[in-house]
């Protein structure tokens, strides 16, 4: 149920930073989704993971108790 409250706030991210950011959505149980999942080491869903221009994690969290607003914003700006 997380994930479906997450959606609608997801979206206005990606809206909010298109153009200067891409905002992606995996499905954990496809193939590439579990590769991910395994490199990312991510368990729980809805995770939050922001990438700066070199692939570094700059930002991660996981959604189980909300979607991080203020924080993936500031990570996402940066």
């Amino acid at each position: 149920m997380v994930c479906l409250a997450a959606k609608p706030v997801v979206d206005r991210l990606e809206r909010e930073f298109e153009g200067d950011a891409f905002v992606v959505r995996v499905e954990l149980s496809s193939v590439p989704g579990i590769e991910l999942g395994h490199r990312y080491d991510i368990d729980t869903v809805p995770s939050f993971v922001v990438f700066d221009r070199d692939g570094d994690i700059v930002f991660r969290r996981n959604g189980s108790a909300g979607v991080p607003v203020k924080e993936l914003r500031a990570a996402l700006s940066g």
